[in-house]
């Protein structure tokens, strides 16, 4: 950059929070997928006025700013912008929780509010609310999820659909308020989400239009009783009953939230890690260690689960419905409820001897998924990343790019019936085998009747031909679902130029806005977009 540049960026900022030397610029460079970005600096603006500053500056000058929140989006690039010569643009310093209001149960947030933050405010302030968390752990941003469309378990899992106005820099310099934000005396900015006119929020997700400084997002008042219903499959055979009984439960509103049903191997990834002495250093996992390592844990071919929240009686209804419906096809289903997890913890070692079971070990897992549906973030999904790694996952402040770790997540949507199912199973499992990799299929339900597989391809980032062959089985796999109709809700950096890049009229219009939006391309230029 241009000392006169620097100079101004400074001027704004500060001295401190103008990052240029390599040693300061390292945990942006660090990721899960093999990527190796040049990263000429990074800005860690406090302010909305910093912002709009920064970016009349980045505007003046045509220098590419590539926004952040905390720069966890691990297994789709972690803090690496799509582009080389990228000033990455860090909000993780914006991190004011702006207002909770309990009676209407919304809050205000910045990007660099993370789900733990978010957690904790509500809990000490008594404010009767819960958030949605999603695993991808307690420092992950809000709001970047919910920009990235992600989702959780409870009632208010669709994170998009749980955003109501936004506040947003534009590539000029100046704010755009969403919805009726606009309006000085507007009194319903966070509780109607379209406002009068066209409908904006949308185009701020998944684009590098504007970058988002505030949202509103809607909490789900704490229920007045919650239990999880844990449940597992006999055979493969088992799972098209269970997705036709999934389907009918949500469109039947007999659930509120999600219901996820993960295979075996995604089950183990959890819990486990790659047995490399019992497979005596070779990959990938075969299926008698599969079933001896589940044998061991006490997980079924396919291992359900499903969140109830409500009134006693709402609670009371839908378990005689589910279970009705669902034990026919699964070999076990148990609720859980809070006074049953304290009879356990209070009681674990003469109920241990009693049931001939280990419930210490039992505790150690269900707990960690019990508290986060219940809105309390944790670590509980990060060691799914360290699987093929040969140093232990860390007891706490667990981070896959930190650690090294090799993960690509691919997550297409495919339709919620059996045949589907079946059908991209059978295309994903083959192209896995051949690249030498195990496939960890998770089922979680984003709509009432969609799937999303969150599917990762877990590899040893420190061997260069593993890293190439898992480079490969992410194209293939990516290849055969985009013909097949299974389209990924949302991509990697290493991804989202090829995306876009193709004739599609779609993409065509997304240019079009860019261009009239950010016509200098400043604004985390490749990302989702031409």
């Amino acid at each position: 950059m241009e000392a006169g540049v620097v100079k101004a960026l400074k001027r704004v900022l500060g001295e401190d929070r103008v990052l240029l030397d390599e040693e300061k610029l390292e945990p942006y460079q660090l990721a899960t997928i093999p990527v190796d970005r040049k990263i000429p600096g990074a800005l860690k603006p406090r302010t909305v006025a910093e912002v709009q500053e920064v970016v009349r500056i980045a505007n003046a000058h045509r220098i590419p700013l590539y926004p952040i929140s905390t720069g966890r989006n691990w297994g789709y690039g972690s803090a690496n912008p799509v582009r080389d010569d990228s000033l990455i643009l860090d909000l993780g310093d914006m991190n004011r929780i702006v207002e909770v209001n309990t009676e209407l149960a919304y809050a205000v947030i910045e990007p660099g509010v993370s789900q733990q933050q978010l957690y904790e405010h509500l809990e000490r302030h008594r404010t009767g609310l819960m958030m949605d968390p999603t695993g991808s752990g307690p420092a992950c941003s809000v709001l970047g999820n919910t920009l990235e469309r992600g989702y959780g378990i409870t009632a208010y899992g669709d994170h998009f659909e749980a955003l109501c106005g936004m506040e947003v820099v534009l590539a000029d310099g100046s704010v755009l308020r969403t919805g009726f934000g606009h309006y000085d005396q507007a009194t319903a900015t966070h509780l109607f989400k379209y406002g009068v006119g066209p409908y904006l929020d949308g185009i701020f997700t998944q684009s590098n239009f504007g970058i988002v400084t505030k949202i509103g997002l809607w909490l789900m008042p704490v229920p007045e009783s919650f239990e999880a219903g844990y449940f597992f499959c006999r055979s493969e055979a088992d799972l098209g009953p269970v997705i036709d009984v999934t389907r009918g439960l949500l469109l039947n509103r007999v659930v509120k939230g999600s219901i996820n049903l993960l295979h075996r191997n995604r089950s183990l990834t959890v819990l486990t890690q790659y047995p490399w002495h019992r497979m005596r250093g070779r990959t990938p996992l075969d299926e008698k260690t599969w079933q001896e390592l589940g044998a061991e844990k006490g997980v079924g071919i396919w291992n359900g689960v499903v969140a109830l929240y409500g009134t006693r009686e709402e609670i009371r209804a839908a378990k005689r419905i589910i279970k009705r419906r669902l034990r026919p096809h699964v070999a076990k289903l148990q609720f859980v409820s809070n006074r049953l997890l304290r009879l356990l913890e209070r009681f674990q070692r003469p109920l241990g001897l009693l049931l001939g079971m280990n419930l210490s070990e039992l505790l150690k897992a269900l707990k960690p998924s019990y508290e986060l549906m219940k809105g309390k973030p944790g670590e509980v999904s990060l060691p799914t990343p360290y699987w093929r790694m040969k140093k232990p996952v860390p007891d706490a402040n667990i981070d896959p790019a930190r650690d090294n770790c090799g993960l690509y997540w691919f997550a297409p949507v495919i339709p919620m019936t059996r045949h589907h199912v079946r059908t991209f199973i059978q295309t994903v499992e083959p192209i896995f085998d051949r690249h030498g990799f195990e496939p960890c299929i998770t089922l979680t339900t984003v709509t009432h009747r969609a799937f999303d597989c969150t599917l990762p391809i877990l590899y040893n980032k420190e061997d260069p031909e593993e890293t190439e062959r898992a480079s490969a089985c992410y194209r293939d796999v990516l290849k055969a679902c985009m013909k097949a109709g299974y389209i990924p809700y949302r991509f990697g950096i290493q991804s989202m130029e090829e995306l876009a890049g193709r004739e599609d009229r779609f993409w065509e219009v997304v240019e079009t806005i860019k261009n009239a939006l950010d016509p200098n391309g400043i604004i985390a230029p490749g990302r989702y977009c031409r």
